[in-house]
């Protein structure tokens, strides 16, 4: 998966490759692997055929070493039941392709029926997985229309922007490249806030350049212009203080949520990106596209050193940041009066929307609703599995190395 400044990409339906102790399904050490794996899966009983069994399978049979057994189980499955096929099957098979030394082709056809069930199942993660292994091998046509998708069911995750400004950069598209900086430096990012706009202004930076080389230099000017207003922020508070110690920035905002180290962002778009304490004396609170309203700033003792005693401490405020608007505020506190909070007042905040609730608990029971549905479909229609062809195909010209291993990508297999 493609990381950023720490941050992973979504790996919940990725398949692990880690130690288990549940026993591996073995073809015969003489029969051909895909013969074997291709009549084991040749069967209605569920026992065999629900894809969680078959992740196991090929988690198991990768921890062995097996990458031959991987494709030909893999391939067996998809074959004999293409109606049940999920985008991780095909994703995985893209890889096995590849360790077995298939051909790119192949890679290619199995990446692209998993962009396919992505775009389906209309699941972000699964939008992100495919996009992702579609990026790293550089067949970029679907990338832009996976990221999109993902973009816009989760706009409060880094990803599917971050991949985006990649594609742009690779693709030299200085339109995706603005929009996608605009969307991501619309948030603030706690823990990553200052890499996210530093990286950003280095990849727009690296594609000007490329504009320019190409003759393109009022497509660069645009794409930097746009960058330059992307990173002005309608609001942002930073507390500094002497001595050692830890206090806690908290920010209600105009709708009534507090952004604070316990909720570090909210729907709203604020976000303390910056925790402060002890050597680091700096905690930063950020909304770069507000809603209108006052912002009533409070601070929070947590500890202080007696040895190393707190002296003062300084809020900074500034709306409009980094416009022709900024408006900026400077107020010092004493240690011992923080009691009563300082207002900040915006107007002409850009914000528009508000950021999706998500309630991990409500998400998980739906989740587990989905999967109990599918498997009373699969129990009340067994005829539903696709009847499987007398003999896998094979590879076109393939050589002797090859000879007899069905083709990559079951043909009859396309979801």
């Amino acid at each position: 998966m493609v990381r950023f400044g720490g941050e992973t990409g979504p790996s919940r339906r990725l398949i692990p490759i880690e130690p288990g102790n549940a026993p591996v399904v073995k073809s015969n050490g003489t029969a051909d692997p895909f013969t074997f794996w291709t009549n084991y899966f040749r069967t209605k009983d569920p026992r065999k055929t629900e894809p969680d069994r078959l992740r196991e399978t090929v988690r198991l049979l990768n921890l062995n070493g097996k990458s031959r057994d991987v494709h030909a189980a893999l391939y067996g499955y998809l074959a004999n039941h293409p109606n049940d096929a999920e985008p991780w099957m095909y994703e995985a098979l893209a890889l096995a392709i590849e360790m077995n030394q298939g051909l790119p082709a192949d890679v290619k056809k199995a990446l692209n029926y998993a962009a396919d069930l992505a775009q389906r199942t209309h699941n972000p993660n699964d939008l992100v997985s495919v996009a992702d292994k579609l990026l790293l091998k550089g067949y970029f046509e679907r990338v832009g229309a996976l990221l999109d998708e993902a973009a816009a069911k989760v706009p409060h995750r880094s990803e599917p922007l971050a991949m985006s400004i990649i594609l742009a950069g690779k693709t030299k598209d200085p339109r995706r490249m603005a929009g996608s900086i605009e969307r991501l430096l619309a948030l603030g990012w706690p823990g990553q806030d200052d890499y996210f706009r530093a990286w950003s202004r280095n990849q727009s930076d690296l594609l000007a350049q490329a504009l320019r080389e190409e003759g393109r230099g009022s497509e660069a000017d645009t794409l930097l212009a746009k960058v330059a207003d992307a990173e002005a922020r309608d609001v942002y508070i930073r507390l500094s203080w002497d001595g050692d110690a830890d206090f806690d920035l908290g920010v209600k905002e105009p709708l009534g949520v507090t952004a604070s180290y316990q909720i570090p962002r909210t729907v709203f778009g604020g976000s303390v990106v910056k925790n402060g304490y002890g050597s680091h004396p700096e905690e930063v609170y950020v909304c770069p596209r507000a809603f209108d309203g006052d912002y009533e700033v409070r601070i929070n003792t947590i500890y202080t050193n007696p040895s190393k005693p707190v002296t003062g401490l300084t809020l900074e405020t500034i709306t409009h940041e980094g416009t022709d608007h900024e408006q900026k505020q400077v107020v010092h506190l004493a240690p011992d009066r923080l009691y009563k909070p300082v207002v900040v007042h915006l107007s002409g905040g850009r914000r528009k929307t508000v950021l999706p609730y998500i309630n991990p608990a409500a998400e998980l029971a739906k989740e587990q609703a989905q999967v109990q549905k599918v498997l009373k479909t699969r129990k009340a229609a067994p005829g539903r599995v696709a009847k499987p062809a007398a003999t896998p195909p094979t590879k076109p010209g393939a050589s002797s190395k090859n000879a007899g291993q069905p083709d990559s990508a079951p043909r009859g297999g396309r979801p």
